[in-house]
This record gives structure tokens, C-alpha cells and sequence, in this order.
């Protein structure tokens, strides 16, 4: 039997490898996370972005493609615990919000009302800036009409307008500051857990809490944080059991 092609193929295949191995290891760890991720690798994916992440590069991108990789790893609260990162990060984005509507949907989590949902799509400090903004503006336009009274009739209506938008954006920014300070901060990130009585093992379940489940940290003691949902019930996690979105 002539083995002449397999030992040829055995040293294109050597070869093939030579060259490889110095591009793969020169590829950074967002590369092979999403190289990973378009091999259906979803776990190795995941650590590859975090690795990204705890580099000091916690970019968007990496955030994202983080949540995309744990959602199709069936990790779904750390898949919206990514997102809401990479929402705080890029508010606005429509990808990362319609992934987060995707993922609440699919829990039957309750999510925010329409008549705020555009509120939320942007930070507090965000409405804060544009009302400072349209403040001083107005206020030159103001003291403009008063210094030369000439122009006051041609500006009579910009600055009722401004003035008036002016007022729309401070009581969004009231709103916004509102919703913040009563939004869920943390996501339940464990599977079949339950909120407890009181932070010990051993005190009976007040409350189940599912992977994914968007709650508002309420009081920390030692190793334990004491949670509420969406209804206003609570009770106690162990602190490794959620992720603390900051504000």
C-alpha cells in the first residue's frame, strides 16, 4: 500500500498548524469569543468576553456579546445581567434593549409600562444635562429680550417654546430620577433559589425567585442581601446568588 498522500497530507496538515498557532495566539479574547460563538461554543464564548472584560476592557461590544453567549447557553439571568451593563454603558442601543424585551418575555418578567419606557431608555443624568441646557438658553434668550427690547417681539415665541420645553425636560428628569431610585438594581442569577425569612440557611423560603428575576437590593448583612420584586415581596439571597447592577 502506497502511504506517499498520507504522509504528504500529514505535513500540509503540520504546516497548516505551524502557521495557525502564532495567529491564534496573537487573536484577542473578544476574537475567539465570537469565533467561539459562531462555532455554537457558547460556554467557552462566555469566558472568552469575560476574560475580555476583566482585562480592563469592558467595552460595549464585549458586554453585549457576553449576554448574547449566556442567553444561548441557557444562563439567562447572567445574560441580562450582561445586557443592563452594556445598557447602562450605551444607553439607547435598540439591540440591547430589544435582547433585554426578548429575554423578560421569555421569563414573563414584568417589564416597564409604555408611558415610561422611553424615560428608561436614557440615564437620569442624561434628561439632567438637556434640562440644563435648554435652562441657560432660555435664560440668555431672556436676558436678550430684556437688554435689547427691539428684538423681543421677533423673539417672543422661541422663547416661549424653549421655556416650555424647557419645563417638559425638567419634569422627565423628575421622572426618570424617580424611576431609578425605585428600578430593580440586581438580577437573580441562580436556578430554582428562593428568597429566605432571614440570612441563614436555615430559615424556610419566603419567596421563589427564578433565574433571571430583576430585583431591587433593599438592606446587606455579611454574605446576604435582603431582596425585593416587582410586587413589593421580599426576602433574603446569599450575595453570590445575584448581580448588582450599579447605578
Amino acid at each position: 500500500m502506497n502511504r506517499t498522500p498520507q504522509c504528504v497530507l500529514r505535513v500540509w496538515l503540520g504546516l497548516i498548524f505551524l502557521l495557525w498557532l502564532p495567529l491564534a495566539r496573537g487573536m484577542s479574547d473578544f476574537d475567539k469569543g465570537v469565533a467561539e460563538y459562531a462555532a455554537g461554543h457558547y460556554s467557552e464564548a462566555a469566558a472568552s468576553f469575560e476574560q475580555e472584560l476583566t482585562q480592563g476592557r469592558p467595552t460595549v461590544g464585549a458586554l453585549y456579546n457576553l449576554g448574547n453567549a449566556r442567553y444561548r447557553n441557557g444562563e439567562i439571568g447572567r445574560a441580562i445581567a450582561a445586557w443592563r451593563f452594556a445598557e447602562r454603558a450605551a444607553p439607547g442601543r435598540r439591540d440591547i434593549h430589544a435582547n433585554l424585551d426578548l429575554a423578560r418575555s421569555r421569563l414573563s418578567l414584568p417589564g416597564a409600562s409604555s408611558s415610561s419606557a422611553w424615560v428608561r431608555r436614557f440615564p437620569p443624568g442624561f434628561w439632567a444635562v438637556l434640562a440644563a441646557i435648554g435652562t441657560w438658553i432660555w435664560t440668555i434668550l431672556l436676558l436678550v429680550c430684556r437688554w435689547r427690547p427691539a428684538m423681543a417681539h421677533r423673539l417672543r415665541r422661541p422663547v416661549a417654546g424653549l421655556g416650555a420645553a424647557t419645563v417638559i425636560l425638567l419634569l422627565v428628569y423628575s421622572v426618570a430620577l424617580a424611576i431609578g431610585r425605585s428600578s430593580p438594581d440586581a438580577v437573580v442569577v441562580v436556578r430554582g433559589t428562593g428568597a429566605r425569612f432571614g440570612p441563614v440557611e436555615e430559615s424556610p423560603v419566603a419567596l421563589p425567585l427564578g433565574d433571571g428575576t430583576e430585583v431591587r437590593i433593599e438592606e446587606e448583612r455579611g454574605d446576604w442581601v435582603r431582596v425585593l420584586d416587582a410586587n413589593g415581596h421580599g426576602g433574603w439571597l446569599p450575595r453570590d446568588q445575584v448581580v448588582q447592577i450599579p447605578d
